[in-house]
């Protein structure tokens, strides 16, 4: 309901700016029809109370401008045409804009763009969404990228590693200290191998740091006699991070397990930039 009133408020806003001309007074919550320089707008607008409301998403994008809700800070961004100019923001940033992007900044000097995909996320909770890329170059091959935007509107490469992953959205966020630490889980292997390695990290004055890293499974499966598979996992609590890891050694179906697994536990304390082993 907050967020309602406060949309109505903004189109109401909108309309005494923009100098939109309405047609006369009717009874209220009966629709208007409403015109922009003698073109109709498809928007509803409504009489109520004596104020004139529309509804503020479908208004915006009507007159060209991108609307960016942010429920973390209670905050609405309205963009007009001059600040997504050339790079663009919201839905108006391009497949091709990151493509060039990545060309441009990446470290490397051949990517497999045709596996590129991405989404906008707010990961700093600033009301201005990052660009999180990744590209898919096969079974254990590919690139994870984020992009920020600068005060100037260009979004520049603040972090590039040759991570395949299998989404896009990190983790949901677990603060640590004054950290706010995500998720990205990582996949990679070989012949006979499988490995997912788990990353922890946080944003920081526009750069990305990891804070801690670990494998949480590996099959291997690559020499007949030795098959085995480690399964592992994590929890976070008072600035401790908690791993354990359960070694199964396999018969050469890779699926039956021979004798009694075996378990080991670690423990890193974070120190305000990473985690390191207590």
């Amino acid at each position: 309901m907050q967020y309602k009133d406060k949309a109505r408020s903004l189109a109401v806003a909108a309309l005494l700016v923009i100098g939109i001309t309405v047609t006369p007074p009717v009874e209220a919550d009966h629709p208007l029809i409403v015109t922009l320089d003698g073109q109709q707008l498809k928007s509803r607008f409504e009489v109520t109370d004596g104020e004139v409301y529309a509804p503020l998403l479908p208004l915006a994008k009507e007159l060209g401008y991108t609307v960016n809700w942010n429920k973390q800070s209670d905050r609405i961004d309205i963009v007009s045409d001059s600040d997504r100019a050339g790079n663009g923001r919201g839905d108006e940033i391009t497949k091709q804009q990151v493509t060039d992007w990545i060309v441009e900044q990446g470290k490397e000097d051949n990517y497999y763009v045709e596996g590129l995909s991405y989404e906008l996320i707010d990961l700093d909770g600033d009301g201005e969404a990052e660009v999180v890329a990744a590209i898919d170059g096969g079974v254990h091959l590919g690139h994870y990228f984020m992009f920020d935007r600068d005060a100037k509107g260009n979004y520049r490469l603040i972090f590039e590693s040759p991570w395949k992953v299998e989404t896009l959205k990190p983790g949901a966020p677990v603060r640590v200290g004054d950290k706010l630490l995500y998720e990205t889980v990582e996949r990679t292997g070989g012949t006979g191998l499988d490995v997912e390695i788990v990353h922890l990290w946080y944003m920081e004055e526009g750069r990305v740091v990891e804070a801690w890293k670990g494998i949480t499974k590996e099959m291997n499966a690559m020499i007949p006699g030795s098959y085995s598979l480690t399964v592992a996992g994590y929890h976070i609590q008072d600035d401790v991070l908690y791993f354990w890891r359960t070694l199964n050694l396999l018969e050469d179906d890779a699926e039956t397990i021979q004798g009694a697994p075996a378990t080991t536990m670690n423990t890193f304390a974070f120190d305000g930039v990473s985690f390191q082993a207590k």
